[in-house]
């Protein structure tokens, strides 16, 4: 059974939802972790690959620590982590220079394309609340934090699913990734909002909260295993919980 506490805890959570959603006219999901690869393991093992080739090993929790926007923003972040950084000095005798930063992330960009490839099948779970989201006359989006080239078989796997999204944002059309509200921007302006403050951004990671937050935007953060609670207008572990329909979000 659930004990008074956990009980007084959802009901908050569900009134902290309902919060971040009233009045929304419009909704965008993270691209990794959201609607494609829960979880981020297909991305976690690219980005592990890269750094073992480098002689760096990483630790999931480091990963997971990490997760953020992919490519070089997160190389750049776990180089950032003081032991992954004693590491790359101990094997290459000096600090990651930003160089070698870039190296990486050249070394980084095939694994990610076959990390589009093995987790090419949208999550069913965010294709349902799209499409429920769809009917209810609440406009989707999603954004992604790399180039259309590198998640090709995603786009096409997509479009070939039917999903009905108003607007798809890649770093083909936003200058820099999150924390910077690029993206958001780019949505609004593809949807033609006049501003942010009726969007909400759900998203797997702190960063995406940041990014809502200096667009104007509502922020929703889903949740992950082994993930630090996130800090966000609110907080869901299911996406059926945004596609319900009993929130405050416009119909």
């Amino acid at each position: 059974m659930r004990s008074v506490s956990q009980t007084a805890q959802t009901r908050f959570e569900k009134v902290k939802l309902e919060q971040a959603l009233s009045g929304t006219s419009a909704i965008a999901l993270s691209w990794h972790g959201v609607l494609f690869d829960r979880h981020r393991r297909e991305i976690h093992a690219a980005i592990r690959s890269t750094f073992a080739h480098w002689g760096v090993d990483l630790l999931e929790a480091e990963l997971i620590t990490s997760r953020g926007p992919t490519g070089r923003a997160q190389i750049a972040r776990l180089l950032s982590t003081a032991r992954i950084a004693e590491r790359f000095r101990s094997v290459h005798h000096h600090w990651a220079t930003e160089t070698e930063i870039e190296l990486m992330k050249r070394d980084l960009e095939p694994r990610l394309l076959a990390a589009a490839e093995a987790a090419r099948t949208p999550n069913a779970d965010a294709c349902d609340a799209i499409r429920r989201l769809h009917a209810r006359g609440i406009r989707t989006a999603v954004i992604a934090c790399i180039p259309r080239r590198l998640i090709q078989p995603q786009l096409d796997a997509l479009a070939a699913a039917g999903v009905p999204l108003d607007a798809v944002v890649t770093a083909d059309e936003a200058c820099d990734p999150a924390p910077a509200p690029w993206g958001i921007f780019e949505v609004v302006r593809q949807l033609g909002l006049t501003d942010a403050s009726t969007l909400a951004l759900i998203d797997d990671c702190p960063d995406g909260a940041t990014a809502a937050r200096n667009a104007g935007a509502r922020s929703i953060g889903l949740q992950s295993e082994g993930a630090a609670p996130l800090v966000a207008d609110a907080t869901i572990r299911e996406l059926s919980e945004v596609a319900s329909g009993e929130n405050g979000s416009k119909a």
